[in-house]
């Protein structure tokens, strides 16, 4: 939202300025609003990049620190951070407007409003141009570097096998939690012991089938049930295979151990496909930001292109073409901008 009103006020204020000066080839609009030109195109143009910074740094720290992402990107932290690259943006201007450090107005080597040469020979263009988008442009590529590495090892330990759990303690486990399920389940008084089937999926112990017997009688005195001579030798046969209790409890706790040990366990931050388009997306914006800016960069740092008056036209079309390119980039890769347009155009609520 925010870089889209900055594109939509240097569309409202700058483009047509700019179009009425190419079309008469001087500046008619009056002093004030030749200051204002180059004031609204450079502060505007610094909060569209500053704001594809704060983007670019907020998927950085929700995929590299997701520990500190709720507590850093909080509702009033955001309208801070949203606030700071409109105030950072013109607040860098104020010296200028000032003209402490450069002043605005008509050059008429290029028969456009700009930034000029103050009294003292002094002019912020360089500083501007260097500091104000070479630096933003570097943390974006660091960023964008270390997402890439982050998501790329992600995926390389997904695809890979869970090696960090033995496969001993993943059948212990198995068999102690269906031997604690056997235990449990007391034998009916028909003499048959039978286990639910599910449990033999998880290498359950075989099922006991006992011939059926008269009844045991029960001793009261001792509480515990007592079995004939054939229920006895099933029962015989069925201790070997079946984990006492405390047995049961230690290898769990070992298993337990184990997988929190594993890395296997610790799950790498996964980014959802939401996520992934949204980097698309911001990285196809930034790409055209550097197209459109490097040229008129190149053109105002190295002063011998300024006497080329193509190369000077063709900058800054690219400048006014970028506020045009962001829409194409939000319709050809989301597809909640193409329902939102086409709600707008076929006046149509948002369903």
């Amino acid at each position: 939202m925010n870089l889209s009103c900055s594109d939509l006020l240097f569309c409202c204020f700058n483009l047509p300025l700019a179009a009425s000066t190419f079309w008469r080839r001087s500046w008619a609009h009056g002093r004030t609003l030749c200051r204002m030109f180059p004031l609204a195109r450079y502060a505007l143009v610094a909060v569209s990049l500053f704001t594809v910074l704060a983007i670019t740094i907020n998927r950085y720290v929700m995929i590299s620190h997701p520990r500190i992402y709720p507590k850093l990107y909080k509702r009033h932290y955001l309208a801070v951070m949203v606030a700071s690259t409109w105030i950072f943006s013109f607040g860098a201007l104020i010296a200028t407007w000032l003209e402490k450090w450069g002043r605005f107005g008509l050059d008429p080597t290029i028969g456009s409003c700009s930034i000029l040469p103050d009294q003292n020979k002094r002019s912020p263009k360089e500083f501007l141009f260097v500091g104000a988008f070479m630096l933003p442009c570097l943390a974006i590529v660091i960023c964008y570097a270390r997402i890439f590495c982050i998501v790329r090892e992600a995926a390389r330990k997904s695809r890979a096998p869970a090696r960090g759990r033995p496969r001993g303690l993943l059948e212990d486990s198995a068999v102690g939690s269906a031997s604690t399920a056997l235990e449990r389940s007391p034998c009916p008084e028909n003499g048959v012991n039978h286990v639910a089937p599910p449990r033999r999926a998880l290498l359950a112990p075989p099922v006991l089938h006992c011939p059926p017997t008269p009844a045991p009688e029960r001793s009261s005195s001792s509480g515990v049930d007592t079995l004939d001579g054939h229920d006895e030798e099933c029962a015989l046969d069925a201790k070997p295979r079946t984990p006492s209790g405390g047995e049961t409890a230690k290898r769990l706790r070992q298993a337990a151990v184990a997988l929190r040990r594993s890395p296997a366990s610790v799950r790498p931050p996964r980014l959802t496909h939401k996520d992934r388009k949204l980097l698309k997306m911001i990285m196809a914006i930034m790409l055209s930001f550097w197209v459109c800016y490097l040229p008129i960069t190149l053109t105002k740092i190295f002063r011998e292109f300024t006497s080329h008056p193509a190369a000077n036209i063709a900058g800054y079309i690219l400048i006014y073409l970028t506020t045009c390119i962001n829409p194409i980039i939000y319709v050809v890769m989301s597809s909640e901008y193409r329902q939102a347009y086409k709600n707008l155009l076929m006046c149509r609520r948002w369903a």
